[in-house]
């Protein structure tokens, strides 16, 4: 099943490193900011694929978010999360991004796992 859930979102190199339960742990150095379910100093995670970046609703987002363009896919989400800054000039995210090719692998198959259907996004 998990496989169906990211082979929905264009992956194109997650395969070798789908592992849903390492992202989680990853995910952890997110919570300061983030959880699933509800807006924080960062905004939730639940139902992140295939949104516009920067259009949660509730959330107030920078106008460089808003006005990014982006989609939140596989690929976006990695160039993001390798580097938020330099990707979105001007967004609020202080943080310096995750090196590691596998480790954003994995927390992006954690996040595609967050659709509205998943038990931890109610």
């Amino acid at each position: 099943m998990a496989a169906c859930i990211m082979g929905s979102h264009n992956n194109t190199y997650a395969d070798d490193h789908f592992d849903i339960q390492a992202g989680k742990k990853i995910y952890t150095q997110c919570t300061g900011c983030h959880t699933y379910s509800y807006h924080r100093t960062g905004p939730k995670h639940c139902g992140l694929f295939g949104q516009r970046a920067g259009s949660a609703n509730g959330f107030e987002f920078t106008q460089a978010m808003k006005e990014s363009g982006i989609i939140w896919t596989t690929a976006t989400l990695d160039k993001f999360l390798k580097s938020p800054l330099e990707m979105i000039p001007g967004t609020s995210m202080g943080f310096s991004g995750i090196a590691s090719r596998t480790e954003r692998s994995q927390l992006i198959s954690f996040l595609a796992s967050l659709s509205n259907s998943n038990p931890l996004c109610r």
